[in-house]
């Protein structure tokens, strides 16, 4: 059972979820091979990006993103916690960033736009466009009930 799971209101179900997607985990793997492979008596340094690859994983699997029928929440870190949570009926936007590499792998930020100004972003989120299409779907219906 996890953060968003444990947090539900009476009546609240969730919709939608989302993770991060793993491309998280490319940067420190390509550096961890280059060092195995090319390091020759430093291939000892490649304990460095390994535990770099644990702390990724650990952040990987520590995260959560959803949407329930009355909000939208998200939950990150494991010692350092953040969490996020906006009813649907305080947001008022949603954007998606995406580069030329996330678009093709399919990851970006997803950016909500609150009442009021606020903004609160996650980045490197798997199917960001899906994710975005359920808010908006849940916000429109939760409006009209």
């Amino acid at each position: 059972m996890g953060y968003i799971d444990k947090n539900l209101m009476e009546g609240e179900r969730v919709i939608a979820t989302a993770h991060l997607h793993p491309f998280i985990f490319l940067g420190p793997s390509i550096l961890t091979l280059l060092l195995l492979l090319f390091g020759g008596s430093a291939r000892w340094l490649a304990i460095f990006p390994l535990i770099w690859l644990g702390l990724i994983y650990w952040g990987y699997t520590s995260a959560e993103f959803g949407v329930t029928n009355r909000r939208i929440i998200a939950k990150w870190g494991s010692i350092s916690k953040h969490s996020v949570e906006m009813n649907l009926d305080k947001v008022e936007g949603v954007t998606i960033n995406q580069g030329i590499i996330g678009s093709k792998m399919g990851y970006g930020t997803v950016i909500l736009n609150g009442t009021g100004g606020s903004h609160e972003s996650f980045p490197s989120i798997a199917d960001p466009l899906a994710f975005r299409q359920k808010i908006l779907e849940h916000t429109t219906k939760h409006l009209k009930e």
